[in-house]
């Protein structure tokens, strides 16, 4: 996984896949103030029992959208009926990463690491991000999918992109990503536990309007662009399915 340096400050609950609105979003569903998290935080550094046994949803009301969400992905947990990002909350064993902040809004090198099986918090730890990285070995041997979602604050404009003959790229070095994206990072990756077989690149795109409905998404196989297509939002999840369990 890797991590950007980039300060959440996303304000509501928003979900890669799915997406939502100020104006849509249940009052429940609204995130602490900074100060709120920030306090939160704290308390969990003190005494993790802070979070223990809580929920998905009550972690990031309470301390806000984290730097990364990765999901370790069971072919049988990801049924025909698992298309969203909030579904695979409740079924899938999911790893948050809170970055720590100095009191001027610089990031330390540590952060706390929250993993949550079946909506449940079962461990926390602090960990430096070099030696937390995920590899192989971490990996449990009934896993057969990975997705890391990073935090929504790059997006690229459709109107940079829609002019683009995203056909060309078919067969070319992943490296040629650069050419359609620039230096952006993806929002989500997924991938297999032999990443160098198969895995799927994510770029969140928003339209003149600001709506964020679509998404550039990037099939590579053995480190070579399978195909590029700009996709509805709520069909990645399908997507990232077809593509690395067939």
């Amino acid at each position: 996984m890797k991590l950007k340096e980039s300060l959440v400050s996303i304000i509501v609950l928003s979900m890669f896949i799915t997406g939502c609105n100020i104006e849509n979003t249940k009052k429940e569903d609204v995130i602490a103030d900074k100060a709120t998290q920030q306090k939160t935080m704290t308390k969990v550094q003190n005494d993790v029992n802070e979070i223990m046994n809580k929920d998905y949803n009550y972690v990031v009301k309470n301390m806000g959208v984290p730097y990364c969400t990765t999901y370790y992905i069971s072919a049988d947990s990801i049924k025909k009926d698992i298309d969203t990002i909030e579904k695979l909350n409740k079924v899938t064993n999911i790893r948050l990463v809170y970055p720590k902040y100095t009191s001027d809004n610089k990031m330390e090198k540590s952060a706390l690491y929250i993993e949550i099986n079946k909506n449940k918090v079962t461990e926390v730890e602090n960990y430096d991000f070099s030696t937390r990285d995920i590899n192989k070995e971490s990996y449990n041997k009934n896993i057969d999918i990975i997705i890391d979602k990073y935090d929504e604050k790059e997006k690229i404009n459709l109107k940079d992109i829609k002019n683009i003959d995203l056909e060309k790229f078919k067969d070319e070095d992943k490296e040629k990503i650069k050419k359609i994206v620039g230096n952006k990072n993806p929002n989500l990756e997924a991938y297999t536990k032999n990443k160098d077989e198969a895995y799927i690149m994510s770029y969140l795109l928003k339209d003149e309007n600001k709506n964020e409905s679509k998404v550039l998404t990037i099939f590579i196989y053995r480190n070579k662009i399978k195909e590029v297509k700009i996709l509805d939002r709520e069909k990645s999840i399908n997507a990232i399915k077809n593509y690395l369990l067939k």
